[in-house]
């Protein structure tokens, strides 16, 4: 019996053929219905008891096309785990070749099971047989389409390393090692399964003859093993007969410094220390590998050479600063705090304060706590000037064990541990922890707040417990003050470590203290320790959840942020939008929805989609929050989505949401220039607006001059870097966002910002360390790259002349009087002026604007040609879009991918593909001379010290001499 399936229009009579006794009839039923399923599913599915019994019955010869059957259509119900169930029981006529989305819906589900189980903490029951069966043949043909980026992602999450070995090393290897270093080891959620992908990358790199050390090393440090880092680092070293190797060591150790922890770096330079005789002797030289190795490691070269880069490359527009100045009413504190922090920002890392001193005036007005925070922004402004740290705050810095002025004071301890923040040395670590001790009675708290932020920039990541010791002693004097900034510089030290003793002292005395300062500060520090712990911070965090003090739910949103920071984590996510509208803490719910930004960092063009709502809550901390973590994850990048949610929000009734979304904006737009985004001056003449405004409420103003000194920060040369040129997270910037975005709390947290700059900068180096005079190209127009034009100064212009009132009675007496000749000539000439002087003004305003045009044409594009029609419709002058980057200049993020360095460039870099940050690059030519790039930092420094030494031998005492008339008076 034959049926024509095309013509059927009902399956029916297909249906009937398993009620029937032969098997061969039920056999045929199964056969037609298998292919009629799509169409007659709704049908068939009324039936679907009949399918199953048939499945069931062993003694059924095609019990397995029953399965497939039944599969089919519970797939089409939606029923995906029924449907698995049966296509794993129809074994091998459940084909994976087949294209169609029920094959494709099943296979993804039987992944997603696989995954899932293999996944779970406890694996008491085996798995099924059948299941592992269809990934297994997933994963073979997968190796016979040489799908391998496939496998890899499926090995990983499913925990198979010998499928992710095998298909590293059947595929492309190098390059599949790099897709499993930058995007998949940092998304597994299991700490311990990562380190076992990070183990299994170090053996495969190590098996080619020539091996990537620089990959090598990055596993090594993310596994916490110095000593085979050092030992790399040694072989590198040892072989004096290639340049390449001492070159590839050199940038091992700058990108260490940049991804590595300051517990990591130093570990690797005490393992150097113990085998100095590799250098022949000479390691105590100043300019022997070995010892470069263990400056660059230590952070001083690559402090040196970022130094100079912002400090030659500063284009800080001080009009901006001045403007903002006048304005607020630095009698205010919120006022000068803001106009600290702008310019604090505004200088980062320059080491350029001349906003301080040529306004004395204004500076003298800070009093108590905008004393500490003005005195604290000199850290943000000379960071990194690690020499002269103490030099620099000395005229701060209390002389001896009693204080005179304790804000000013404290301040300085802060900035000096800003200044040698993550490269704390044992000089400055020893002073603070002096500090915190040696100074008691009423001012105390004070010094001791300054010393304790001051130790925990300096000493993060440190991991040293004797720093911990010192500051868990300050904590338990329970001052509120103290207490504080001892929670926080305790949560950086220990950064990360998930250190048990100290988490569980810190939960404890959070549960005991009253002063809500403190266990506000304990959340945050909790959330710090569980940096990047993932899935081990899970139970600290179900622990904080459940609390009913809501600063310590505070912690649980501060410990999932951090936890889970950059990694995308689904279930993370889910925790934090369900504490964004169902806590009744209004603190709690605008930290959760700011904790998406941290989450969602490395996918940034998720994030509008996800907050659009939540920005239009009723609720205007929820508001907030989602303005912030739109910032913190879109920054630098001037995500058009952002900006379209964010610039409304400029305009809302509440104060605090109009700086929220002020900041945000900033951090989006940091580095970009109104011809990449035409949103730039708009939004900077905002900012102006608001501050300007004397209507304006005193929190939206602050909000705006904050927003001043984001935008430019570090003279306009650095980003906001929450990761590395690698795509490893940026542990310190992420640490200063959490703490920069608690000056809700407390103003001077605010300075934490700082860590979060990345500069933006082409830093080439040859062997000496030094920077040679080399240009590379970039293909692309020289005007999308360039630093926003300085504003307009105002120019004051003379009072115009007020028109005399004339009565209308007078007018009309006037008139009668003129004759009608008169009126004629009178009125033709009166016209004449007019025309005249209309064309005049108009002569006038084409002349300047063609001249703008002309010279923003010349500004676009240098050397161009006339063949481009695309350029002439945007009004710029064609050209062949190239321009070249010298050495020491700043390249954007979006820059870097059209940079190219030249064919026949004497100089070639380590690390290929890589077109900013510090390079070490290798000199083809050696036997000539170079021409190298002198420092105008150190210039600068000399001619400031002989102007001091100068000024003090002007000022010296006239030498004894008798005057001539005291004879004739005695």
């Amino acid at each position: 019996m034959a049926v024509q399936v095309d013509t059927l229009t009902s399956a029916g009579g297909l249906i009937s053929l398993l009620d029937e006794d032969e098997r061969e009839l039920q056999y045929y039923g199964l056969v037609q219905l298998n292919s009629v399923t799509d169409r007659f599913w709704t049908e068939i599915s009324d039936s679907i008891s009949k399918i199953e019994i048939l499945y069931e019955d062993e003694s059924f010869e095609h019990r397995k096309l029953a399965a497939l059957v039944a599969s089919k259509i519970y797939f089409h119900l939606g029923e995906f785990d029924d449907a698995l169930t049966f296509a794993l029981g129809a074994g091998e006529l459940f084909n994976l070749t087949d294209s169609s989305s029920y094959v494709q819906t099943v296979v993804n589900h039987a992944i997603d099971k696989y995954i899932e189980l293999r996944a779970a903490d406890n694996m008491e029951s085996p798995i099924d047989s059948r299941l592992e069966a269809v990934v297994e043949r997933m994963f073979a043909r997968c190796f016979e389409t040489k799908d391998y980026a496939q496998v890899v992602g499926i090995a990983i999450e499913s925990r198979r390393l010998d499928i992710l070995e095998r298909a590293l090393k059947n595929g492309d290897t190098r390059s599949l090692l790099a897709y499993v270093q930058k995007d998949c080891v940092g998304l597994i959620s299991s700490i311990h399964v990562q380190a076992q992908v990070q183990e299994l990358l170090v053996k495969v790199h190590l098996q080619f003859d020539s091996p990537d050390y620089e990959a090598v090393c990055l596993c090594l440090s993310k596994l916490n093993n110095p000593q085979k880092t050092a030992e790399i680092l040694k072989l590198l070293i040892k072989d004096k007969s290639d340049d390449s190797k001492t070159l590839s060591a050199y940038q091992i150790a700058f990108d260490l410094d940049a991804n590595a922890t300051q517990e990591f770096t130093r570990a690797v330079i005490a393992e150097l220390s113990l085998g100095d005789g590799i250098t022949g002797g000479d390691s105590n030289v100043e300019s022997s590998p070995i010892t470069r190795v263990k400056s660059i490691l230590s952070g001083d070269e690559t402090l040196k050479l970022h130094l100079e880069f912002l400090f030659r490359n500063n284009k800080t527009d001080m009009k901006i600063l001045d403007r903002t100045c006048k304005v607020l009413d630095s009698r205010l504190s919120l006022a000068h705090n803001a106009v600290t922090f702008s310019n604090a920002f505004m200088h980062a890392g320059t080491t350029v304060d001349n906003f301080l001193r040529e306004n004395l005036e204004w500076l003298s007005r800070a009093s108590s706590w905008s004393k500490f925070t003005a005195t604290a922004a000199l850290g943000v402004i000379h960071q990194g000037q690690v020499k002269h740290g103490f030099s620099l705050l000395q005229p701060y810095l209390p002389e001896d064990s009693t204080s005179t002025s304790p804000f000013s004071e404290g301040g300085a301890f802060f900035a000096l541990g800003l200044i040698h923040a993550c490269h704390g040395t044992e000089k400055v670590i020893d002073y603070l922890q002096d500090a915190l001790i040696s100074y008691q009675g009423q001012n105390a708290e004070i010094l001791q707040h300054g010393a304790c932020l001051g130790l925990g920039a300096a000493g993060m990541g440190s991991g040293s417990e004797e720093i911990a010791h010192a500051l868990m002693n300050i904590l338990y004097t329970d001052s509120a003050v103290s207490g504080e900034a001892a929670a926080i510089g305790l949560g950086l030290v220990m950064m990360g470590t998930k250190h048990e003793g100290t988490l569980k002292d810190m939960l404890l005395y959070a549960k005991e203290t009253e002063h809500e300062k403190i266990i506000r500060a304990l959340s945050v520090g909790m959330g710090l320790l569980m940096f990047g712990c993932k899935q081990e911070a899970d139970g600290l965090i179900e622990k904080l959840i459940e609390e009913e003090d809501p600063l310590l739910r505070l912690g649980a949103v501060h410990a999932i942020t951090m936890a889970y920071c950059g990694t995308g984590d689904n279930t993370a996510i889910r925790k934090l939008l369900h504490l964004a509208v169902s806590d009744v803490k209004d603190d709690v719910r605008r930290a959760a929805v700011t904790g998406l930004g941290f989450i969602l960092l490395r996918s940034p063009e998720q994030v509008p989609r996800m907050v659009q709502l939540l920005s239009e809550s009723y609720n205007p901390h929820v508001r907030v929050g989602a303005a912030v973590a739109l910032g913190i994850a879109c920054a630098g990048t001037g995500s058009k989505a952002a900006i379209e949610i964010l610039e409304p929000m400029l305009k809302d009734s509440v104060d605090f949401v109009v700086e929220g979304a002020s900041i945000a904006l900033a951090f989006i737009l940091i580095q970009q220039n109104d011809i990449y985004e035409p949103k730039v001056a708009d939004i900077r003449k905002r900012f102006s607006e608001i501050i300007e405004n004397k209507h304006s409420e005193s929190v939206s103003r602050f909000g705006a001059a904050l927003s001043q000194g984001i935008i430019d920060a570090g003279g306009r040369n650095v980003t906001i870097g929450l990761t590395t040129s690698d795509g490893q997270l940026n542990a310190p910037a992420c640490a200063g966002m959490l703490l920069f975005i608690q000056f809700w709390y407390w103003f001077p947290l605010a300075h934490f910002l700082t860590l979060s700059f990345k500069p933006t900068a082409l830093i080439a180096i040859n062997k000496e360390l030094q920077a040679p005079n080399i240009e590379t190209t970039c293909l692309s127009r020289k005007a999308l790259y360039g630093y926003p034009p300085e504003i307009e100064q105002h120019v004051a212009q003379a009072p115009a002349k007020v028109a005399t009132a004339v009565l209308s009675t007078t007018a009309k007496a006037r008139r009668t009087v003129k004759k009608p000749a008169e009126e004629a000539e009178e009125g033709s000439a009166d016209a004449q002026k007019k025309a005249s002087s209309e064309d005049n003004d108009k002569m006038d305003t084409d002349s300047a604007t063609k001249s703008q045009v002309d010279e923003s044409s010349m500004d676009v594009d240098e050397g161009s040609n006339s063949n481009d029609p695309k350029a002439l419709k945007k009004g710029r002058k064609p050209g062949n879009d190239t321009f070249t980057v010298a050495n020491l200049s700043r390249v954007l993020p979006y820059q870097q991918k059209h940079m190219k360095w030249p064919a026949n460039c004497r100089y070639i870099p380590v690390k290929q593909g890589r077109v900013s940050g510090v390079l070490l690059v290798k000199d083809t030519t050696p036997s000539e001379p170079e021409d190298l790039i002198s420092s105008m930092l150190q210039e600068s420094l000399e001619e400031e010290e002989n102007e001091t030494a100068s000024d003090v031998a002007e000022t010296q005492p006239p030498e004894p001499f008798e005057y001539p008339f005291d004879n004739e008076h005695a």
